[in-house]
């Protein structure tokens, strides 16, 4: 599929739909980012060293990450 039919469908969805494709771009945009690379390998090391949390508390730092504002990638933009 092309660019082009990607946007000719996402004008067909609504705000909601709209919204929650803008946010699923944004994830993979992070996601892809060369600092969420360092957190994740950081994240290995210290589970390979012996630090491990609870689901209960993943979820919590989860959703304190999403919270977070980031600052916009010029590139990206």
């Amino acid at each position: 599929m092309s660019v082009q039919e990607i946007q000719s469908q996402l004008t067909k969805l609504t705000p909601e739909e709209q919204a929650g494709v803008a946010r699923f771009r944004e994830s993979l945009r992070e996601a892809q980012s060369p600092e969420f690379a360092r957190e994740l390998a950081q994240g290995h090391r210290e589970m390979n060293a012996g630090r491990k949390i609870s689901e209960t508390e993943l979820a919590r730092l989860l959703a304190a990450h999403r919270a977070t504002p980031r600052a916009r990638d010029s590139r990206h933009a």
